[in-house]
């Protein structure tokens, strides 16, 4: 009978996964759930800052795909190591064994808060639970590939990309089914290996080794060296090899200490438990992860620290800015209120009346909205409008244009006069528009004293 595996299907569903590849990664995740082993149970979860389970380990098959259809996706910031962190902390307290993971991500998140990414390749490398990944290809990011595929490669399981060659069609069988077939091949493995103990254990195994040390010619006793039939010197129980915790060639641990010593012209080695008075032995299997753990909780300690000390300092120097706007605001007001030439064009009459001015209105009614470099206090942008503005690159195309920064589109965002209000669109920019670092995916109202980022530009927006 095969063995039955518990399979936690995690998908995100944040907007810069892109939503032909979260369509993408719905079907290929219930072509998984249809293809596994009959024994095999499969849960759904979606994650953002934390894990939402959608459903309990199931092989209710159209329980499942209904679980996977009725996803969307939502407007959310992505935490990849501290997800995956806390899942491996709650099965290693569980001592539970053939699990697996599939992830279905771009890649794309905030700065881990718990863990570190170090701290997460350990615990995969430890916990012995493959990851099998499915990167969403939207834009290309070396830092998330890497990071993608050191949690595929550590864990035991792959990384496998949603765009490939002749993925236009059917690109959802083809990377289930390799997912399915590494499972599979793990499990042929394990049955195998677990056959091989049954039959290897016991005091037929100990007998089977005596024997084979007697027909090597091993002599003596537990200090000496004997000498085997073909003139080689034997190894000696003082030369033996001890080692705690060794990985057989299937990946599993031998939990016991072992003793391995190598014949002279023979490659096959010779495995026989410790002798009781051999005195005990340190174990590195006990030793790494308490040293891994001590300096994880320090880096994470010192972590902690760092971030409340960067948000202490944002939170002082957008203090700092928005006095000096209001400031600023309160002397433009009292200008404008003592000057009778404030906002105001003059022009040169006819020649007849060469030397004569008169005062003219702008000839512009509507509403003034300003936008203040962060960096450059001294580079503003102003512009009075009652319906739409159009802010980017290019000159001919926009009616504000920002052309310091090559991060910025040729048609960036549109600014609308809405009422007493102003509002912020994006135009399909290539590298977005934020307000307060919140991504604008739609019409989003502008207050003022509000950072409006156009790319890797920062404005301060006063109305």
């Amino acid at each position: 009978m095969a063995i039955g595996y518990k399979t936690l299907i995690m998908i995100d569903n944040s907007m810069s996964v892109g939503k032909a590849n979260f369509i993408l990664s719905k079907e290929t995740a219930r072509y998984i759930c249809e293809h596994l082993n009959e024994n095999d149970e499969c849960r759904i979860a979606v994650f953002g800052e934390d894990i939402e389970y959608l459903t309990d380990y199931s092989n209710d098959r159209q329980m499942l795909s209904d679980s996977i259809d009725k996803i969307e996706m939502t407007d959310k910031d992505t935490y990849i190591t501290d997800n995956l962190a806390a899942v491996l902390n709650e099965w290693m307290h569980q001592d539970v064994a053939c699990r697996n993971i599939i992830l279905f991500t771009d890649g794309e998140e905030k700065e881990p808060v718990l863990h570190a990414n170090e701290e997460l390749y350990y615990m995969l490398k430890e916990a012995g639970y493959p990851v099998y990944v499915v990167q969403s290809v939207e834009k290309k990011s070396i830092p998330a590939a890497k990071n993608l595929s050191a949690i595929a490669t550590i864990s035991g399981g792959e990384l496998l990309l949603t765009e490939f060659e002749n993925s236009e069609g059917g690109s959802e069988r083809i990377i289930g089914d390799r997912i399915v077939n590494n499972i599979e091949a793990v499990r042929s493995r394990m049955s195998g290996h677990d056959m091989a103990q049954e039959t290897g254990s016991g005091e037929d195994h100990l007998q089977e080794t005596d024997a084979l040390e007697g027909e090597s010619g091993v002599q003596g006793g537990d200090n000496d060296t004997g000498v085997n039939e073909k003139g080689g010197e034997a190894a000696s129980d003082d030369t033996a090899l001890y080692i705690a915790s060794e990985m057989d060639t299937d990946g599993h641990v031998e939990e016991h200490m072992n003793t391995i010593s190598y014949m002279s012209n023979d490659t096959t080695p010779i495995i026989r438990r410790g002798s009781a008075g051999a005195g005990p032995a340190v174990s590195l299997n006990v030793l790494l992860p308490a040293l891994g753990l001590t300096v994880a909780l320090v880096f994470a300690i010192s972590l902690l620290a760092a971030l409340r000390r960067k948000n202490r300092k944002n939170r002082e120097e957008k203090k700092t800015i928005l006095s000096r706007v209001n400031e600023e605001i309160f002397n433009e007001a009292a200008i404008a209120e003592n000057a009778e030439d404030y906002d105001c064009m003059t022009y040169k009459l006819d020649m007849a009346d060469e030397g004569a001015t008169r005062l003219l209105d702008q000839g512009v009614e509507g509403h003034d909205i300003v936008l203040e470099d962060c960096l450059d206090p001294t580079r503003l942008y102003r512009a009075v409008c009652d319906d739409i503005l159009v802010v980017g690159r290019s000159r001919n195309l926009c009616d504000l244009v920002i052309d310091n920064d090559d991060s910025i589109s040729g048609r960036h965002c549109e600014l609308s006069v809405k009422g007493d209000s102003w509002y912020v669109r994006d135009l399909e920019s290539s590298n977005g528009t934020r307000v307060n670092r919140q991504k604008v995916f739609q019409e989003l109202l502008l207050k003022n004293g509000d950072i409006l980022q156009l790319g890797q530009s920062s404005l301060l927006v006063r109305i």
